[in-house]
């Protein structure tokens, strides 16, 4: 879908050029759960159009709940031979008509709305989801497993000045059904050592900093989504709270170059940070960056009780992505030409609509 558009073909371009060693993936088959999401989107879209120009002969197994809206999103692809769409619940062990190489597991409860509705939801998936995709590889001995984390992992910073590395460990609040999320990608990294352990499986673990883009829903209530769509929509900005929470940020297309690093240089058993690690901003610099954009104003608006179940306590999330640079990533942008690329993005698709995509 968003192929079609200029710009996101630009950060498609760019992607599929980095000094990556591409070879890895010559004639292989990569299931991707997760894959109508804000990452997996980016990511098939990058790894089908890699493997047209540079012929690959690789093979993208999408992997949803939901083939109305994989179709949506992917609509270019349905009737290529390199791609297939496999409606599956990852919650039930896996089966597939096909071997496949290289699993990247990305799907997830990822938005506070559906952290407060289905708290269960957001940790079997991490959990449960994992266990069987973990049982799928090791059955079937594929070659590589991506376990996509979040810094969530890190929890709430001890230090107000503390910036995450991969050794960090902050302080989590696990009686309280928020947990629910940051507790389930914990114990998915626990799974995947034991796995490393037991039966000698090769896994790398990229973990995300908040991560943004135009492959994001229009009904995803993560904070600088709902902030995006204001800016889409031509809003005010609307911030729920005084904003001082700062966090660090990463565009779409740096993530998923990120998660690329990981996968083809990444060593196993290692965890790597993935943010824009010069960009960590605060709520209300992103909101005022925002709203100046388009011509807008913040304004302030509690939020409903039930949604603010779903919010993090954490005030501050700063990671330190030297690990993974020494691989030889870097961001491409910053929080300022990231959010107004993706601004430029949705509305190209999404001008008038207030529904879900």
């Amino acid at each position: 879908m968003y192929i079609k558009s200029n710009l996101y073909h630009e950060d498609i371009e760019r992607t599929a050029a980095l000094p990556l060693p591409w070879e890895k993936l010559q004639g292989k088959s990569i299931l991707i759960t997760g894959a109508s999401g804000l990452i997996g989107t980016f990511l098939v879209d990058m790894l089908m159009y890699k493997n047209c120009v540079d012929d690959l002969d690789t093979k993208i197994i999408a992997i949803g709940r939901k083939a109305e809206k994989a179709k949506e999103r992917f609509g270019e692809y349905w009737k290529n031979e390199a791609f297939s769409f496999l409606r599956a619940d990852i919650n039930t062990p896996l089966s597939l008509p096909e071997h496949v190489d290289i699993v990247i597991h990305a799907a997830s409860n990822t938005h506070p709305k559906l952290y407060a509705a289905d708290p269960i939801g957001s940790l079997m998936t991490n959990i449960l989801g994992t266990y069987h995709l973990l049982e799928y590889a090791q059955e079937t001995k594929v070659e590589r497993f991506v376990f996509v984390s979040s810094v969530e992992i890190y929890g709430q910073a001890l230090k107000h000045d503390d910036v995450f590395d991969e050794k960090y460990c902050g302080y989590i609040d696990c009686n309280q059904f928020r947990a629910a999320y940051p507790e389930g990608k914990r114990a998915g990294e626990a799974l995947c050592n034991a796995y490393i352990g037991k039966y000698d499986m090769d896994i790398v673990i990229p973990r995300l900093s908040r991560v943004y883009g135009p492959t994001m829903r229009l009904d995803d209530s993560k904070a600088m989504s709902q902030f995006l769509l204001n800016g889409v929509r031509g809003e005010n900005i609307v911030l729920k709270s005084k904003g001082e929470q700062r966090f660090s940020y990463c565009y779409v297309a740096d993530a998923v170059s990120g998660i690329l690093y990981a996968m083809l240089l990444g060593r196993c058993g290692e965890a790597y940070n993935v943010a824009d690690m010069e960009g960590a901003s605060s709520l209300r610099e992103i909101t005022e960056n925002i709203a100046t954009s388009v011509g807008r104003k913040v304004v302030f608006d509690l939020p409903e009780k039930q949604e603010a179940k779903g919010f993090s306590k954490v005030s501050v999330g700063v990671m330190n992505t030297q690990k993974l640079q020494d691989l030889g990533w870097r961001a491409f942008d910053d929080v300022k030409s990231g959010t107004r690329k993706t601004i430029k993005i949705v509305r190209e698709f999404h001008t008038e609509t207030k529904e879900p995509m």
